[in-house]
């Protein structure tokens, strides 16, 4: 998920210091065992999602698909090992995701891009474009909701003709839909001049 408008505080933050500290957050909570701390960390990372400003319209959907997911987490883990221990990696998962959540739904697509070009600039020295490393990264998160997009198009459409739960009549299309669409992609990028070649090392 991708900020398009946000004007919470968070929204102000320079993109590298919001995924430099999601990633020490990150790294952070696999170093915490204990299930109090956890509990008060999840508790303050649902405090930074509601201050971001962020509609339940866009989270409705991705926490739907959360719970469900560490739903099944919490009930294998719980078989085999202990249930104290499915609590603490479910709260662990759960706090990261609304983290992440955080920081990408008030982070721009302009932002992150030029955070990846950054990044990836001291690749430059061993003959790779950053620029193109960063485009690269950014087309990748955003074709994930457009490709959920497409999905919920090709199933509502299949499901009307009474073919929903035909695995080949929703993945043809649906691979046909993404080929059209990164050829779609790919003759804008050419329509603009965009080079391909690696830029030379200066």
């Amino acid at each position: 998920m991708i900020a398009a408008k946000n004007s919470s505080w968070l929204s102000k933050v320079p993109a590298g210091w919001k995924f430099g500290s999601l990633l020490l957050i990150s790294i952070a909570l696999y170093l915490i065992s204990s299930w109090q701390v956890l509990l008060m960390l999840l508790v303050i990372s649902v405090a930074v999602l509601v201050s971001a400003r962020v509609g339940f319209a866009q989270l409705r959907g991705p926490l739907t698909t959360l719970s469900i997911i560490l739903g099944i987490v919490f009930i294998a883990l719980g078989l085999q090992t202990s249930w104290l221990n499915a609590s603490v990696s479910v709260t662990r998962l759960l706090t990261l995701c609304l983290f992440a959540y955080s920081v990408s739904l008030t982070t721009s697509f302009n932002a992150m891009l030029e955070l990846f070009q950054r990044v990836a600039a001291p690749l430059r020295h061993i003959g790779a474009n950053p620029a193109q490393i960063a485009l690269a990264l950014s087309m990748a998160i955003r074709f994930i909701p457009e490709l959920r997009r497409v999905y919920s198009e090709v199933r509502e459409a299949q499901h009307a003709r009474g073919l929903g739960n035909n695995p080949f009549a929703v993945s043809v299309p649906l691979v046909i839909r993404a080929l059209r669409i990164a050829d779609e992609t790919a003759e804008a990028l050419d329509a603009r001049g965009y080079d391909s070649a690696p830029a030379d090392n200066r």
